[in-house]
């Protein structure tokens, strides 16, 4: 007899083939040749077990139910022990884990602490070697300059015994019959102007000032750090040249008068106004021109005297065209696009327009110097509103001209005769102003032209760079209105340059400075 299997187990789940085995009941029946052999259905489900005939009994419906249900039971159990210890082994591993961490974290925090500490030692020991190291100094030079106090009084004192010595003799020996100059006049005269003399030899020694901490000498000044108040520790090239380009000419490379400039910071050329060439050119950092942009003329398209120009986010030069009276814009080819602004005093017209800054917003600031005000644009020329009068007052210009924006767009002006900077908001309203007349440090002479040296931090403005044109250097201010060092003018009275007149800076903190009177570029 064949027993079906499958009707056997009823609705117990089909145990597939690897691993099962049926239990060794002896099954009654003819011959088959599949005898002692399993058959399956397509899906690997079991479908009838043949045995040979034996004459035993054949095992009941329900003991054949029961012994495969004690073997799933058992195989069942052994499946859950097995899941069971690999759950145990990985929540163990879990815990080890964590524990670990915990104790690479503390680690962590440790070594932390450890280094934090150092550090605040060795900012400490160094905060006192600097505090020593200025102590020194100021004891030095006020020792330097009592003793130049007392020779000053000493010849002072000098002076006035010969001037007494010469008012006795004088009284003494000069009559009314003498002629000609007294011997005792003739003596003070010689001793007098040795005495002016040796002033005048010394006088760079009496008026030198001391030189204390100044900014780290690096030329990217995006990467400088500040340390107790200090960015970095004194040194006579406060900002180091690196190269400079140009000559005299009217070839290409050459210059006569430049004044404006910019940096394409996506191939590096540097685009330059060159004033009494009439033209732009744009040329790489060793001076090979690349292109030529413009020609004399008063016609569109072409230039009388540009002053400033400016690359936009579009790729347009911009171009102050002062002695035409407008601001013309190029684009990328070359090609003349548009012109706005006529000579006059209306809104939109100008005076000797001489300097350009880009707001983050893509408007132009436009300083329109012979009417004493600055103008803002949008990016396709409409005209937005305008600020300034001729004054000494808040707000009030005597030759506005160089422009710079921060990037809150606040509106920097080089208000150039009244020898101060004025910042306003991105509306044209006073905030404030800082600098005075005159050739110390933190004051300013005939400011000329602006530009921020690019921040590691987006939202902190980077540093304000002035060009000034009497004192022939370009100092460093704080975007609050704080100095921070200088360049360009020695203690003897030299400088670098002959008439800085147009900055601007790239990416990597670099100045670039145009020399309108030396006819070359400087990159500081």
């Amino acid at each position: 007899m064949v027993v079906d299997i499958h009707k056997a187990i009823g609705k117990l789940p089909i145990i597939p083939k690897r691993g099962f085995v049926l239990p060794k009941y002896n099954y009654c029946g003819p011959y088959n040749p599949l005898h002692n052999q399993l058959v399956y259905d397509e899906d690997g489900n079991i479908l009838r077990y043949y045995q040979k005939p034996t004459g035993k009994r054949q095992p009941t419906e329900e003991e054949l139910r029961l012994e495969l249900l004690e073997r799933a039971l058992s195989s069942a159990e052994k499946e859950m022990k097995i899941v069971h210890n690999k759950l145990n082994s990985l929540k163990c591993q879990v815990l080890n884990s964590k524990r670990e961490s915990y104790i690479d974290a503390e680690y962590v925090r440790i070594e932390i602490r450890k280094l934090t500490e150092r550090s605040i030692q060795e900012i400490r020991r160094r905060e006192q070697e600097l505090l020593m190291d200025v102590d020194q100094l100021v004891q030095e030079a006020n020792s330097t300059l009592d003793s130049y106090s007392l020779q000053l009084n000493a010849i002072s004192s000098d002076m006035k015994l010969k001037v007494n010595t010469c008012r006795d003799r004088l009284a003494r020996e000069v009559s009314i019959e003498d002629v000609g100059v007294p011997l005792a006049l003739m003596e003070y005269q010689q001793e007098a102007q040795q005495t002016i003399n040796f002033l005048k030899s010394n006088e760079t020694k009496f008026r030198k000032r001391w030189m204390g901490f100044r900014p780290a000498n690096e030329p990217n000044f995006k990467h400088s750090v500040s340390v107790l108040g200090f960015v970095g520790i004194s040194d006579p090239r406060v900002i180091r040249p690196w190269r400079n380009f140009g000559s005299e000419g009217t070839k290409e490379g050459e210059f006569r008068g430049p004044v404006g400039i910019d940096v394409n910071n996506d191939t590096g050329h540097v685009i330059i106004s060159d004033f009494e060439n009439h033209r732009v050119q744009i040329v790489d950092t060793d001076g090979n021109a690349k292109h030529i942009l413009g020609s004399k003329g008063t016609d569109l398209g072409l230039m009388k005297g540009p002053n400033d120009v400016k690359l936009d986010k579009d790729g347009r030069y911009i171009v102050a065209d002062t002695f035409n009276h407008r601001v013309s814009w190029y684009d990328s080819n070359m090609e003349h696009v548009q012109s706005i602004g006529r000579k006059g005093s209306k809104a939109g017209e100008f005076d000797r327009p001489r300097s350009l800054a880009l707001t983050t917003e893509g408007n132009i600031v436009v300083a329109d110097t012979g009417n004493q005000r600055v103008q803002v644009f949008s990016n396709e020329g409409e005209y937005l509103f305008s600020f300034g009068d001729l004054g000494k007052g808040d707000g009030q210009f005597k030759g506005p001209h160089g422009i710079a924006v921060d990037n809150q767009n606040n509106i920097y002006v080089a208000d150039l005769y009244n020898h101060r900077i004025q910042v306003f908001d991105n509306e044209g309203r006073f905030i404030k102003s800082f600098g005075k007349e005159g050739p110390l440090e933190g004051e300013l002479c005939e400011p000329r032209a602006l530009v921020f040296t690019t921040s590691s931090v987006t939202d902190t403005p980077g540093l304000l760079v002035v060009a000034e044109m009497e004192n022939r250097r370009v100092s460093l201010f704080s975007s609050e209105g704080q100095y921070l060092c200088s360049y360009g003018k020695s203690a003897d009275g030299t400088s670098r340059f002959g008439c800085p007149s147009g900055l601007t800076s790239d990416l990597s903190g670099r100045i670039y400075v145009s020399d309108s009177k030396f006819n070359m570029i400087h990159i500081l």
